[in-house]
């Protein structure tokens, strides 16, 4: 009885200390993005379907390519420019805008909410020109303290007189971090 006993308590005090051998992982250590102030650049990718009444030209669809240059002020508040471009089913537009963000967190996998605004640029007739907003959420995924990758989803509106289109906006991208 005691030897069962004893048997019973040693595997019971074994538990703990194999479940906890999942939780470290030497050859990969853990890895945050740099949450002191600094410089950041954002390259994405971005890219979505239109909402609704897609009968007018820049509603059916959008793709395109955007970089972000601005200032990490803490470890939640981002502030920065962006410039890009965009092709629409009916041609080309060139965002500049600003970008703020908001990170939740600072852990290796951070979530945030961000708002864009600004311009969509017509090159060939500025007069054509749309002012737009874009907010969403999003979360980065650090690979070091100076790398991590981006995805986030938003909904994307741009006006230009009385006419407006709205789109599912995606974006995948990378972060980088200057020392």
């Amino acid at each position: 009885m005691k030897q069962a006993f004893f048997i019973i308590a040693m595997l019971l005090s074994a538990v703990p200390v194999a479940l906890s051998q999942g939780r470290v992982v030497p050859n990969k250590p853990f890895s945050t993005l740099s949450s002191t102030p600094g410089f950041v650049t954002i390259n994405e990718l971005t890219g979505g379907p239109g909402l609704a009444g897609k009968t007018q030209p820049y509603s059916k669809y959008f793709f395109g390519f955007s970089s972000v240059n601005g200032y990490q002020v803490n470890s939640d508040f981002f502030l920065g420019v962006g410039l890009g471009v965009s092709f629409y089913d009916a041609g080309l537009l060139v965002p500049l805008f600003l970008d703020i963000r908001y990170a939740f967190s600072t852990g290796q996998l951070s979530p945030y909410l961000y708002a864009d605004g600004g311009l969509r640029l017509k090159v060939s007739n500025l007069n054509e020109t749309k002012l737009f907003i874009n907010p969403g959420v999003g979360a980065r995924y650090a690979l070091s303290r100076n790398l991590a990758l981006d995805l986030s989803v938003g909904i994307l509106s741009h006006a230009s007189g009385f006419n407006r289109e709205s789109f599912v906006d995606l974006k995948l991208g990378v972060i980088y971090k200057f020392r």
